[in-house]
């Protein structure tokens, strides 16, 4: 790729204008500007910090991601993990990067009901080329159900102008 106007198709709907707090929270509190896997994990936005770096959401899992036992399969857990975590460095560059994950680490401490639970990702250290996330998942009753740490390569769009 080559150009000012070309951009990497990953990035293509990345803003070219850091987003505010207010825009941050408009676009990502609207289910449908939300990718198709944070609808089927059933993402909802509930708060955000951009000088601390974290993000908090909601997540209403459905019976189709259960496993055996009837709680959360341990690779949709990883998924809301992953979501809030990178979530959480986009928040802390407004929107002007992508973030694909480049390795994930969880480890599960209890399992994870079919209802409506709470998530926050991290972003620990935000570099030049990559960026450092940790993630927590707790049960509906508080409790700890999984915890992640990640890494993910951060892919800076150029502001206009």
């Amino acid at each position: 790729m080559s150009g000012p106007d070309l951009v990497a198709p990953d990035l293509a709907g990345t803003p070219r204008e850091p987003m505010t707090a207010d825009q941050i929270r408009d676009y990502l509190g609207q289910r449908a500007n939300h990718p198709y896997a944070s609808k089927l994990l059933g993402f909802r936005l509930a708060d955000f910090s951009i000088e601390e770096r974290w993000l908090e959401a909601d997540f209403h899992p459905t019976q189709q991601l259960a496993n055996l036992r009837n709680s959360v399969q341990g690779g949709i857990v990883t998924a809301m993990l992953d979501e809030v975590m990178s979530l959480a460095v986009l928040v802390s560059e407004r929107f002007m990067c992508g973030v694909p994950t480049l390795e994930i680490k969880t480890s599960f401490f209890a399992p994870l009901p079919v209802e409506p639970c709470r998530a926050r990702g991290v972003a620990t250290k935000i570099g030049g080329r990559v960026a450092f996330m940790e993630g927590t998942i707790w049960t509906p009753s508080g409790d700890i159900a999984a915890r992640s740490s990640a890494t993910c390569q951060v892919r800076r769009v150029k502001a206009a102008g």
